[in-house]
């Protein structure tokens, strides 16, 4: 089986063989596998020190270096800039030179001192389910179990796919059974991004899942572990935190894409894709002010569009955006164990609208807040907090791919 290795909530080292690229993803959980997987990381002794983490959008890259502190964590450096209509849609990269044009730039722009990249796959390349198994399995027999069982999971023709698994606790219907999480990415999206960080100058080193980027960004900064990183598993064993019992969704709506990710102790149980983002507001206001793209967008950001806008494009567009929320809630109820979600996080751009948590919250009926990213971090001194502010709802996923140096 060609794999894709995992290590414990972690992605390790991505390293080239000669006809593919292994790449890791993270998972909540994972057993006995740990050192054996660990022992099959030719070229690297360990995770370099620095990883930027690198969000490439339908609209923008981002990019932040990240590393643990005393307090917490310490941007270093950090990036943003507007990706050329086209060159990535709907998280896609089509266009590969201009896309790695943009990459190198806001790297140098950065100023950061590491090329040593994590980016992440989505969408329709990546498909997730789980399967359950016999606990008496030897891994051997788990190994050819799940590449028989990813035959009918896996819409994909194997040979095309990274795949590999992971388990992640025991089946809840059965003391006798394992559940086991499946994963496959279509090459060729893996392979796209290798080629724009590679043409760019840098060092690919990790390939993600947007959904467990996200889910870690979470973790070590608003959950369980948004004290001291040093001092968390002693905290977390001790009970100290955020509510290990607590069902969360958090919800990113970006430029073209609405991510919905519950995590339930600790582990992202479920995710959801939907073509959907600030993207369709600015179209919307392109047509009925007969703007250009970017006095479209400009004018959303800034203000300064007629008396009508809140009442005929903002106000749509909220509703829009909170029957989203309600079917990804309806169909989570409806696919899992879980019945209630106690509270939703939201990221992105689109979160930055005034008043949005609120309407959410009165809609549906569950405690709304957007993410606080800054409160256990500090800034180096050539990053500029008022700008760094501006952009931070956008910067979740890149926060998560940043922090895979963490968990070795």
């Amino acid at each position: 089986m060609k794999c894709i290795q995992l290590v414990n909530e972690n992605p390790v080292i991505l390293r080239c063989r000669a006809d593919y690229y292994w790449v890791s993803f993270v998972f909540s959980k994972l057993f006995a596998f740990k050192d054996k997987i660990l022992s099959l990381n030719p070229g690297f002794k360990s995770v370099p020190k620095i990883i930027l983490g690198i969000d490439i959008s339908s609209s923008a890259i981002k990019l932040i270096e990240v590393e643990p502190n005393q307090d917490g964590y310490r941007v270093l450096s950090y990036g943003v800039l507007p990706l050329p209509p086209g060159a990535v849609v709907d998280r896609e990269i089509i266009d590969v030179e201009e896309t790695a044009k943009v990459l190198k730039q806001v790297y140098e722009d950065s100023k950061t001192s590491s090329s040593n990249v994590a980016v992440a796959v989505s969408g329709a390349s990546v498909i997730s389910n789980f399967i359950d198994v016999p606990v008496a399995l030897s891994e051997k027999q788990l190994e050819a179990r799940v590449e028989l069982e990813a035959e009918t999971i896996i819409p994909f023709p194997l040979d095309q796919v990274n795949l590999d698994f992971a388990v992640v606790g025991q089946n809840p219907l059965s003391k006798d059974e394992l559940r086991v999480q499946v994963v496959a990415c279509q090459r060729d999206s893996v392979d796209r991004r290798l080629e724009v960080i590679i043409q760019a100058g840098l060092h690919p080193t990790v390939v993600d899942v947007e959904s467990f980027a996200f889910a870690r960004a979470y973790k070590q900064l608003i959950g369980t572990a948004t004290t001291n990183p040093r001092q968390s598993d002693h905290m977390v064993k001790k009970g100290i935190g955020s509510d290990t019992q607590e069902v969360v969704a958090l919800i990113d709506i970006g430029a073209s894409v609405f991510t919905f990710v519950v995590i339930s102790q600790e582990m992202v149980v479920y995710s959801l894709e939907q073509p959907f983002g600030g993207k369709q507001l600015t179209e919307d206001i392109q047509r009925h002010y007969n703007l250009s793209w970017a006095e479209a967008g400009k004018a959303k950001r800034k203000g300064g569009l007629g008396s009508d806008y809140v009442e005929t494009m903002l106000d749509p567009f909220k509703d829009l955006l909170i029957q989203h929320i309600k079917r990804s809630i309806q169909v989570f109820y409806s696919s899992t164990e879980i019945k209630k979600i106690d509270r939703l996080m939201l990221s992105g751009g689109v979160s930055k609208v005034t008043g949005l948590p609120d309407e959410i919250s009165k809609a549906i009926g569950i405690p709304t807040e957007i993410v606080d990213l800054l409160k256990n971090i500090t800034l180096s001194s050539k990053v500029s907090r008022s700008r760094l502010l501006s952009d931070m709802p956008a910067m979740m996923l890149a926060f998560g791919l940043a922090l895979s140096k963490e968990q070795k």
